[in-house]
């Protein structure tokens, strides 16, 4: 699954809120291998996207509409995106994407629902798009245009959604349910995965085995001690520091990643207790095994990803309006930075991209103003 393009009003805390993620033309020795559709080099998409902004900008709740989103298209289930209306609005969303094959889809809804939510009016429309050779996003977009259709029962949403394919994703966020069931994950491949990550984040924990007597869980030993983790959650939560809890979770996003059969993830903030260098050192490793047709969003406060050798399109910041009302919007380091030579982090420091949080109220807390 690769999202070319989405759009959300009056839904969750998003108004008039656009992010594209095709670019313009292809990037000379990019580290980022394929970036653009298998077989139709035209179709380019980004591949790997570092999402950054400060607090409240909007980084989860991109990450929550957007499987709200994924789960109505595989589940057909409204409920899905009743979670997402504000109450007595008229939401609006569009998503634009590929699945299986070489089709271009695009779904648009328009959801109001009563000041309790109890009911909820849904208006949807699909329209689809052969990809050819020689065709980009845009070529195929100016088609989907042109071709839209009401979607007017189940009977031809069900149609709609065998048309699409099932969506394979994941979703990793310390604020939502995972997407995944632990039991889908390779036994073997996750024990070495966790045995790398947590040995790294302590090396103290170095006894890490596949429980006997547990279904869907791993025993950690240090000394006399058990830590379990069972159905990728740790029981006794304590027994860790922050930075290597959050491990475990990063140790089971990787081993799907790894394994191949999904085709979107998006890792939401787990490193906010890790160190810097070990942050980018797994992001690369999650960066080197991303396969074709495999997309990444990765969302982080650290900095010192910006010095990353990638491309200036791979680089996204969120930046929230203080007035009402309050509209979130998107800019890509590329929107601004032309030259190769130029430093993203730098231009971050300047606050080139408007996405600094603004600290003024802080001034009050200062010596001789209280």
């Amino acid at each position: 699954m690769i999202l070319m393009d989405v759009k959300l009003n009056n839904i969750y805390g998003f108004t008039d809120f656009h992010m594209n993620f095709s670019y313009p033309k292809k990037i000379v020795n990019s580290v980022i291998e394929n970036e653009w559709l298998s077989g139709h080099p035209n179709f380019r998409f980004k591949k790997a996207v570092i999402l950054m902004g400060a607090n409240a900008a909007g980084k989860t709740t991109l990450g929550k509409a957007l499987l709200n989103l994924f789960r109505f298209i595989n589940q057909l289930d409204i409920a899905e995106l009743s979670k997402m209306s504000l109450s007595g609005r008229e939401g609006m969303f569009s998503v634009d994407f590929v699945n299986k094959g070489d089709i271009l889809h695009r779904i648009i809804g328009c959801i109001t629902s009563d000041d309790s939510n109890s009911h909820m009016k849904m208006r949807l429309g699909y329209s689809y798009t052969s990809i050819g050779k020689k065709d980009s996003y845009e070529t195929c977009a100016e088609r989907l245009c042109q071709e839209t259709q009401e979607v007017v029962n189940f009977d031809v949403l069900n149609k709609v959604r065998d048309a699409i394919g099932k969506i394979h994703y994941v979703f990793s966020c310390p604020d939502i349910k995972p997407s995944f069931e632990i039991s889908n994950i390779d036994q073997n491949l996750a024990l070495k995965v966790l045995r790398a990550v947590i040995g790294t984040l302590d090396p103290t924990l170095h006894d890490i085995s596949i429980s006997k007597d547990l279904k869907n869980s791993f025993i950690i030993r240090r000394g006399n001690e058990e830590i379990i983790i069972q159905d990728g959650k740790l029981l006794n939560r304590d027994a860790l520091s922050s930075g290597t809890a959050e491990g475990i979770d990063i140790s089971f996003f990787i081993s799907l990643l790894f394994a191949g059969k999904n085709s979107f993830y998006y890792c939401d903030e787990h490193f906010s207790y890790i160190q810097s260098d070990i942050e980018k050192r797994i992001f690369g490793l999650m960066l080197e095994h991303l396969g074709e047709n495999e997309q990444l969003i990765f969302t982080t406060h650290n900095s010192d990803m910006l010095d990353l050798n990638m491309p200036k399109h791979s680089f996204a910041f969120l930046r929230k309006q203080a007035q009402p009302p309050h509209e979130t919007s998107v800019i890509y380091a590329s929107d601004i930075l032309k030259r190769n030579t130029d430093s993203v982090h730098c231009a971050l420091e300047n606050d080139m991209f408007d996405s600094i949080p603004d600290d003024i109220l802080l001034n009050e807390l200062e010596k001789g103003c209280l």
